[in-house]
């Protein structure tokens, strides 16, 4: 088996792992725990908003496009290889740091093997498996993030908006 074969074999492995039972790192991460150290102040919640961020963009719109791209008969293998590693470059450098390692490990292997991929059909196939995998993971975090707070976050309407326009006029 190539280490293409291998990495798609573990990655669909931690994708069923994870499905219904939460990784170790999102456990970790919601209860506090970064082995980074991550989080300013002594606290996690600005990681944990970070990596909502960025793993939700990467599930919904960095791997689909790519996969897309891939599929869509547009590109060269060459392109795409040149895709994925530019777009996966930032976060390559942050989800481990910010709490996910497991995840985030694989998400730079993802992108060192890519270059090794010889077919579109190899890539589409390996695209897949991190679209999933990435979702998977979005999941968690979605399911783990303190929506709550929103309560200190109140709406305002336009009368009330109107009353602070004119308050700050008149100082």
């Amino acid at each position: 088996m190539n280490q293409i074969a291998e990495f798609r074999a573990r990655v669909q492995k931690h994708t069923e792992d994870i499905w219904v039972d939460e990784p170790k790192d999102i456990f970790l991460i919601k209860n506090g725990y970064i082995p980074s150290g991550a989080g300013r102040a002594n606290q996690y919640f600005s990681p944990l908003v970070m990596l909502s961020g960025e793993v939700r963009a990467l599930g919904i719109q960095i791997f689909p496009r790519l996969l897309e791209f891939a599929r869509s008969g547009k590109f060269s293998l060459e392109q795409l290889k040149y895709m994925i590693d530019s777009m996966l470059r930032l976060d390559c450098g942050v989800i481990a740091f910010f709490g996910l390692r497991e995840y985030g490990d694989m998400l730079v292997e993802f992108r060192k093997l890519s270059a090794e991929i010889e077919t579109m059909e190899e890539m589409s196939g390996a695209l897949e498996d991190m679209f999933t995998l990435t979702n998977r993971y979005q999941l968690w975090l979605f399911q783990i993030f303190p929506w709550y707070l929103s309560v200190h976050f109140p709406k305002t309407n336009r009368d009330e908006l109107q009353k602070l326009c004119e308050a700050i006029d008149s100082i």
